[in-house]
């Protein structure tokens, strides 16, 4: 799939669009998630440094300061919490990475077209999307150069009517020779004009 069809589709079908950036951000949400973690483990160990604790488990009697005890309660009975909780993690920050990273992508697929003369492309996000105030820009400006390209090939047009009505008027010949040579000229400009308009597709063309 080509980055225009991306461009003018709403629904995506790839969990990783940007790789790079994605990964980069579950890693770091990851690391945050677990960082916090750690970070409470080291706190709560510092607040009962001074205290023991006994465990008594599977008719085994342990004795040990609270810290270390609570470490190893919490690693033995809780693992698969842990991982569920890494794995959570691991999903809700790619669903929310989604939300900014398709819409960059798009935003890249709709400026390389714009760069290739392609104004026709309308950027269409989904509800719960990042950037919708800066899709709608791109939109107006491609909206507004479709307009203006529009309307500076109709007065191309109709300045090349024009120049061929005045090169059709019957003048003396000197007078008429020089009178081609400036219609030939501003032909050539006009004809210039009307390429560069052409070279551009436009919004409802």
């Amino acid at each position: 799939m080509d980055k225009q069809a991306m461009g003018k589709s709403v629904k995506r079908r790839k969990y990783f669009i940007k790789k790079d950036y994605q990964g980069k951000l579950i890693l770091g949400c990851f690391l945050f998630v677990a960082g916090m973690g750690i970070v409470f483990n080291i706190v709560l160990g510092l607040l009962s440094a001074d205290s023991l604790t006994i465990s008594y488990t599977n008719q085994d009697l342990q004795l040990g300061q609270t810290p270390i005890m609570l470490l190893k309660q919490v690693l033995t009975a809780n693992w698969i919490l842990i991982i569920l909780g890494g794995g959570f993690v691991v999903v809700a920050s790619l669903l929310i990475s989604h939300r900014v990273v398709g819409p960059l992508y798009r935003f890249e697929a709709t400026l390389d077209s714009m760069r290739k003369g392609k104004l026709d492309i309308v950027i269409k996000l989904r509800d719960k999307d990042e950037g919708k105030e800066l899709a709608g820009k791109i939109n107006d400006f491609n909206r507004y150069m479709s307009e203006s390209i529009y309307d500076m090939s109709k007065n191309s047009q109709a300045l090349h009517n024009l120049i061929e009505q005045v090169a059709a008027i019957d003048l003396p010949r000197q007078e008429k020779e020089q009178l081609a040579s400036l219609c030939w000229s501003m032909q050539e400009h006009n004809r210039k004009v009307t390429t560069r308009c052409n070279s551009f597709k436009i919004k409802d063309e």
